[in-house]
């Protein structure tokens, strides 16, 4: 215990002209003697107090100032600089006050991702599919810090789930877009202070060129689906190819949304992607393929079992991996949609029209679309009809016995 000793003494003094000052007198720790004379009491005490806080500090090895604040105030000044660290206490306050100075309202990660899941459901009406994807890229935070407050998760353990090692920038980016959504959720229910996704940067990625069918592709695909169970999966790829409808807006339509005679498909807005109506205007090459699925369903029974052996007979690979599928194609991603508005646009070449054809911005269609397709090629893709697949293809015609064999896989 460092023990106190009273170093210096304040006396009356009356100097040579006969005037009373205030005298302080004693010695440092160094040995040093001290006096000097103060005009008033109260200089002589703010001298003092200054030099015994000197001396407490030497003797104690830390630093005692002097402060307008009281003890509790100064035990939770203290409180507060451990747990920041080393960050700034003036910045954690101006943050605090810049939310309203609410107290922080405690929510675990669990249930912050259960709230956060149920009000994307109940109020933004998400759909089932993109539901899925929502719950898919907050499992690995729920599942690793479940337990723990929201608020108590820091940037660095954020960032170590958003950039796993082996994923593709996009699927990063996917994941630090749906963790922004929550914390900007808890940010606004006062469950945290701040959102630190927000300062977390995205993944740098290459544009890549969309991958596209030939037209002796295309034939190849319509060739196999319609020698595939009679046909089943044909209005699943004519929809897609010649009307450039998204996966999920085939699923969602409906017979009586297709008009073969106005020659038009009318998209509704709960099966649209960004919930907008549209309605898209069918060539004569899709009226034609789309009168030979009349009576068939647009999507069928066991869909992904179907489409995976349409895609093999093809000579693609399948979306389940089977034993066989190393010798076989890589299936383009988004291939099917990327052909038709490549066609469409080369054969309209209006970026505005077939931007409203496809349901996409026209600065989407010249970005990844333009010039993928020449005019020639768009020409002969429109000109694959019912009656001219079985013996069209952009370099020669196919003969018979080649087509029955590749119908019947």
């Amino acid at each position: 215990m460092i023990r106190h000793i009273e170093r210096f003494t304040i006396r009356a003094f009356a100097n040579p002209s006969g005037r009373t000052v205030w005298r302080i007198q004693g010695r440092k720790l160094d040995g040093a003697r001290f006096r000097k004379n103060f005009k008033t009491l109260a200089e002589a005490r703010l001298q003092k107090q200054k030099l015994d806080i000197e001396t407490l500090n030497r003797q104690a090895g830390s630093v005692f100032r002097q402060t307008r604040l009281n003890d509790r105030q100064l035990a939770e000044a203290e409180a507060a600089y451990t747990l920041l660290g080393e960050k700034p206490l003036l910045e954690a306050v101006r943050i605090f006050l810049s939310r309203g100075g609410q107290e922080l309202k405690p929510i675990t990660v669990a249930e912050a991702v259960d709230a956060y899941l149920a009000e994307k459901k109940d109020l933004a009406r998400l759909r089932d599919r993109s539901l899925q994807d929502y719950r898919s890229r907050l499992n690995p935070v729920k599942t690793t810090y479940g337990p723990r407050q929201l608020q108590s998760v820091t940037r660095d353990e954020l960032e170590a789930l958003i950039f796993l090692p082996g994923r593709s920038p996009d699927t990063s980016n996917g994941n630090r877009r749906v963790l922004h959504g929550l914390f900007e959720w808890g940010l606004n229910r006062d469950h945290v202070r701040e959102n630190i996704v927000a300062r977390i940067a995205t993944a740098s990625r290459d544009q890549k060129e969309p991958e596209i069918f030939s037209v002796c592709e295309v034939r190849k695909l319509l060739l196999s689906a319609g020698g595939h169970k009679a046909g089943v999966l044909l209005p699943y790829l004519v929809l897609g190819l010649f009307c450039g409808m998204r996966p999920a807006e085939i699923c969602r339509l409906e017979n009586e949304q297709i008009d073969l005679n106005q020659k038009h498909i009318t998209v509704r807005g709960e099966g649209a992607k960004l919930r907008k109506r549209r309605v898209i205007e069918l060539s004569d090459t899709a009226v034609a393929w789309l009168k030979t699925c009349v009576g068939k369903s647009i999507t069928p029974e066991n869909f992904m079992r179907e489409f995976d052996a349409v895609r093999r007979l093809a000579g693609y690979q399948g979306n389940r991996p089977r034993v066989g599928d190393e010798r076989l194609m890589p299936w383009p991603q988004d291939g099917i949609r990327h052909t038709a508005i490549s066609c469409e646009l080369a054969r309209s070449k209006d970026e505005a029209a077939t931007a409203a054809w496809a349901g996409n911005s026209p600065e989407t269609v010249h970005r990844y679309y333009k010039g993928l397709v020449t005019p020639e090629q768009a020409a002969e893709f429109w000109a694959l009809t019912p009656e001219k697949a079985l013996v069209y293809t952009s370099a020669k015609a196919v003969p018979e016995a080649e087509i029955s064999r590749t119908a019947k896989g």
